[in-house]
């Protein structure tokens, strides 16, 4: 049986948001980190040499390709990294993609004739089938890491704890007293999306005063969290907080709800998830799950730095940066 960050967890009785900041390199209690990694080895779970990779005086010429839509997602994706390419001697040169990969054999062409070090990439809207077509295209020593996660990772892998961010939601819940929640999924295909889910209905699941009483599936736009509330609103009896599994379909949601003049968190309570600038702004301000954009690009950029310098690394582990939990009028 493949050994996960929560068998870790369990042994230690660490969180397994402690956990993936050891195994991912970060500074934390002597002790903490000698406890963990013990474990680790104990349970046969890979552990990485970060000891060892290219110099942190060698510039690197990382590529990042992405899949730009309009909003302030991706503006949030790339101000983090490249602030963490900035920070580590890392020229990180931008190339936006639509929803299909165009000529394959022309990305390859481009990271061989720009002699780029590695690739980060994060395309959302590809499949796995997607991702493999641009495996096979590149040389296979080349290294590439995904911040997409998929069932079946096709690279390195750094996103972020999505389970560990749903199941803070649903702490922050039972702690202001809301046992009647619902939830507004983000599209199934996506295990981003069913990760979310799944952390915040395991929580709620096990807690006896708590009760999951409507479910709503959306596709992370603004236009499905309007969907969502019209959805919403129909149900008897209202549940009394809800998360959204990203901001886009909890501003909608919100949005509205005070059409028809409900407000928060007095008649509803509700949670998103990203943290995106917009949150910060809105009226009322919006609790949000948040993810740090330039921690992942920290993480990114060290995996690909152990890529580079260990030639018989597996190269398609997933390392998971954790998430906090911002707290505003919204909840």
């Amino acid at each position: 049986m493949k050994v996960t960050l929560k068998d870790i967890a369990d042994d230690t009785g660490y969180s397994i948001s402690t956990v993936s900041r050891v195994l991912n390199g970060f500074d934390t209690n002597p002790d903490t980190k000698k406890t963990i990694l013990k474990s680790a080895r104990k349970l046969n779970y890979p552990i990485q040499n970060f000891d060892k990779g290219v110099s942190s005086e060698e510039l690197l010429n990382i590529l990042l390709i992405a899949g730009i839509e309009i909003g302030e997602f991706y503006a949030s994706f790339f101000d983090g990294l490249n602030k963490a390419a900035s920070r580590q001697n890392v020229r990180l040169s931008f190339s936006s993609l639509e929803d299909h990969i165009p000529k394959i054999a022309d990305i390859a062409d481009k990271i061989e004739e720009e002699h780029f070090d590695g690739l980060i990439i994060n395309v959302p809207r590809f499949s796995t089938e997607q991702y493999q077509d641009l495996k096979e295209a590149l040389p296979d020593d080349f290294p590439v890491v995904s911040n997409e996660i998929l069932d079946n990772p096709i690279f390195e892998t750094v996103g972020f704890d999505n389970y560990g961010g749903g199941q803070l939601v649903g702490r922050h819940f039972k702690e202001r007293g809301y046992s009647s929640v619902g939830i507004i999924y983000g599209p199934s295909d996506k295990n981003v999306s069913r990760q979310r889910a799944h952390g915040f209905i395991d929580f709620v699941t096990y807690e006896e005063e708590m009760e999951l009483s409507w479910e709503f599936e959306g596709d992370f736009s603004f236009e499905s969290g309007i969907e969502a509330f019209d959805d919403f609103n129909e149900t008897d009896p209202l549940p009394r907080a809800v998360f959204a599994g990203n901001d886009n379909m909890c501003q909608g949601f919100m949005q509205q709800a005070m059409v028809e003049q409900l407000s928060f968190p007095d008649d509803i309570a509700i949670v998103g998830f990203d943290d995106l600038p917009i949150c910060s702004r809105h009226r009322p301000k919006i609790s949000s799950v948040h993810t740090h954009y330039e921690h992942l690009g920290t993480v990114s950029i060290q995996k690909m730095k152990t890529l580079l310098g260990n030639d018989n690394h597996p190269g398609r582990m997933l390392n998971l940066v954790p998430t906090t939990l911002k707290v505003r009028e919204s909840s």
